[in-house]
């Protein structure tokens, strides 16, 4: 059981509307229940539709974990008994597969290795164990970090990215020419080596990533993370330089108010590269990937903050209409304050246009009502649903229970894509 549970969950009321709706081609009877006067829609006998996600990183199931299949059955036992439906499943880390790649090495964290086969498949396993427990399965990569800071990785079959960049670009003394540098022409000492948006061949790797997930899995989404620059005064890089054809920061590339704006434009660009690889129809009309799967991506809390410092302006890729879903990692500085997380998650949705914010909620507080409140919020503000980082915290404590009982006690189903061909 968990900690500080509240002593009261909130009240129910079920109100019964006569009459009827046509959806999908059923009818079903329309409910709505209420918690603090917060109406959700149900359908088909009190199934509510809300995205119940849950992040499960790399460090969680197989870092420093040696992990068996059983450990993704307990994972995904905790998950559904809770009620969640949907698990934001780590296959990417550092330009590294946790699955059978053609395109990455074998993550080391599984085989002992890079590149070494553990001899499984874990994401087959989950996907298998998931949706037999209803749950959905969304693949979750990050986007440009390459490496970590302070090592190079081995070489490997297939070749890793960090030596594909090297390549292709060059080296200058010891930095890789494709990798971010700062305004110092150094490469930043962060946790990640992190590729520079600018490079064609990143966009090329990432897509193949992509392409193959969705070919060979059936997976229910596509989730990215990362995908913003690694903070402000990168990238000097000169893979950045050759492009707009000058110094950083002082050069306006062509059509730009300014040099951000391009960067900007990099990301932007990822971001459609991808949504373009999944859902663009072919010669024949067909698309890569099936039309219900939801590409989603993880971004900076305050919105502002993520525009100019990291050059990410996730807004502009719902307003273009080439993600399915932002979830906005609501996690940080305000802990003890539901109010200032409903005002950033509201500030989401206000600009929604038409796709669906499904905030993130931190895991780890010392009173499961913290948790409790911030799913009441996103229901508050009409949020598509929202997502828990990370199964770890929950689980240390003791919170799939106090979910099962308390926010999740009625079953829901995410809600559905669209609007893809």
């Amino acid at each position: 059981m968990g900690r500080n549970r509240p002593h009261v969950y909130f009240p129910l009321i079920i109100l019964i509307f006569l009459g009827s709706l046509l959806l999908g081609g059923l009818t079903a009877a329309v409910t709505a229940y209420t918690e603090n006067n917060i109406y959700l829609p149900v359908l088909n006998r009190g199934t509510m539709v809300e995205f119940r996600g849950l992040w499960i990183t790399r460090f969680e199931w197989a870092i420093g974990k040696n992990p068996t299949p059983a450990d993704i059955d307990r994972i995904v036992d905790n998950a559904a008994t809770a009620g969640f439906n949907a698990l934001l499943f780590q296959v990417r880390g550092t330009a590294d597969a946790y699955y059978p790649s053609p395109v990455e090495p074998w993550a080391a964290a599984l085989g002992g290795s890079l590149g070494v086969d553990p001899g499984w498949d874990p994401l087959a396993h989950m996907i298998t164990a998931a949706h037999a427990r209803g749950l959905q399965v969304h693949a979750y990569i990050n986007a440009y970090p390459v490496w970590p800071y302070g090592s190079i990785p081995p070489e490997t079959v297939p070749r890793h990215l960090y030596h594909k960049l090297a390549d292709r670009y060059g080296m200058v003394g010891n930095k890789v020419a494709g990798l971010q540098w700062n305004q110092s022409y150094e490469v930043p000492q962060e946790f990640y080596l992190r590729a520079t948006p600018a490079s064609f061949l990143v966009d090329e790797q990432l897509l193949a990533v992509t392409r193959d997930l969705v070919s060979r899995y059936d997976l229910d989404g596509i989730h990215l993370d990362n995908i913003r620059y690694g903070g402000r005064g990168n990238s000097c890089d000169p893979v950045t330089e050759a492009r707009i054809g000058g110094p950083c920061f002082t050069t306006v590339p062509e059509g730009y108010a300014s040099f951000e704006d391009w960067q900007r434009a990099q990301v932007n660009g990822t971001v459609n590269s991808v949504y373009q690889a999944l859902f663009a129809p072919d010669e024949n009309g067909q698309t890569r990937a099936s039309p219900g799967l939801l590409l989603s991506a993880a971004v900076w809390p305050f919105y502002e903050s993520g525009y100019h410092n990291y050059y990410q302006d996730s807004k502009a890729w719902l307003a273009g209409g080439y993600i399915d879903s932002l979830m906005p990692m609501l996690y940080g500085s305000f802990d003890d304050d539901v109010a200032a997380w409903q005002e950033l998650a509201a500030g989401f949705q206000a600009d929604n246009a038409g796709r669906y914010v499904i905030p993130g909620i931190h895991g780890n507080f010392e009173s499961f009502a913290d948790i409790a409140g911030r799913i009441a919020a996103a229901r508050q503000v009409g949020a598509a649903g929202h997502a828990i980082f990370a199964y770890s915290y929950l689980e240390n404590r003791g919170y799939f229970d106090d979910l099962a009982a308390g926010p999740y006690r009625y079953p829901a189903v995410p809600p559905q894509v669209t609007w893809h061909p």
